[in-house]
């Protein structure tokens, strides 16, 4: 048994696909699926169903890839060990990220981390914030930076930063009775909840966020548009389609794009901790404390300067 074969089902897992799963470990398709084919061969029975157009796994390969992802995990877990004891800072970090908050924050943790460790590989991921969490479940990666409401079973939350949510328009969009204080530019939400809104699809962050803003008001939400990203939202609710509540960080990567009104959600801002998501009983060793600290420190001084 050689443990390239865990890695191997475990791609071809992930991707639903021979060919992408081949690309991605760096050998032909044909190699890759009969070497599956003889892995199957030698245990009896088949691991992944091939009768439709994506690779399934069957029962069998589902206990399979169970058991063979606590086998990969054990052995990260066993390098990263050894990588403390005996001060030979190399190896690989995989960090997820949602699609924007890759653009924000990426930059300010990847270069402290390289310089100070200049023989960690870092892969990274991006996606919804559900699909970054199951990967992260399946032990794909090594944390998730993500806004989180709600506490998750097997997954450890440790706090970046708070990051405002606000309410962006178009200029002079707001009826008069939506607006608490037009000097400070804060909203009433239970008023400004009845107008049409343009927001995130469900499985992202911010749409359960959303979701729970208007629970809390009583409203039920007049969805105008369901956006793929905050910026598409900023700039829709900027042509006057609707309003958007966005965190504060689409702002900054709006800069010079058309203008918008931005309202405070109410007098005390509304905030979403930001947060390194990782796996309950992961090896957090000292690369791993450094990124997270990094992190807080780089997102701090960032803030400073907004």
């Amino acid at each position: 048994m050689e443990l390239r074969q865990f890695t191997y089902v475990d791609m071809v897992a992930t991707c639903g696909s021979f060919t992408k799963a081949a690309a991605k470990l760096f050998i032909s398709q044909p190699a890759l699926s009969n070497y599956i084919g003889k892995i199957e061969e030698d245990l009896g029975v088949q691991l992944f169903d091939r009768s439709s157009t994506s690779l399934t796994l069957t029962y069998a390969g589902e206990q399979y890839l169970k058991h063979a992802r606590v086998i990969l995990g054990q052995m990260d877990e066993m390098d990263k060990k050894i990588r403390d004891i005996t001060q030979n800072m190399k190896g690989k970090l995989r960090l997820g990220f949602p699609s924007e908050r890759i653009i924000y924050m990426l930059p300010l943790i990847l270069a402290p981390l390289k310089t100070k460790y200049p023989g960690i590989d870092v892969e990274v991921f991006t996606g919804p914030g559900n699909r970054l969490t199951e990967g992260l479940k399946a032990g794909e990666m090594d944390f998730v930076f993500l806004p989180t409401w709600v506490p998750q079973k097997g997954i450890i939350q440790e706090e970046i930063c708070q990051e405002e949510l606000v309410l962006v328009t178009a200029k002079n969009y707001l009826p008069l009775e939506c607006i608490l204080d037009s000097e400070k530019k804060i909203i009433r939400w239970k008023e400004t909840a009845k107008l049409p809104f343009i927001t995130l699809k469900k499985g992202h962050a911010l749409r359960a966020s959303v979701e729970v803003l208007f629970r809390n008001a009583d409203r039920k939400p007049d969805i105008f548009f369901e956006s793929h990203s905050n910026m598409l939202s900023y700039r829709l609710a900027a042509q006057g389609l609707g309003v958007a509540v966005i965190p504060e960080i689409t702002l900054e990567l709006m800069q010079g794009s058309m203008e918008a009104e931005v309202y405070h959600l109410s007098q005390s801002p509304i905030t979403w901790e930001v947060s390194a998501l990782y796996r309950d009983g992961a090896y957090i060793g000292q690369v791993e404390r450094d990124l997270l600290e990094m992190a807080k420190q780089a997102m701090k001084e960032h803030k400073k300067k907004l």
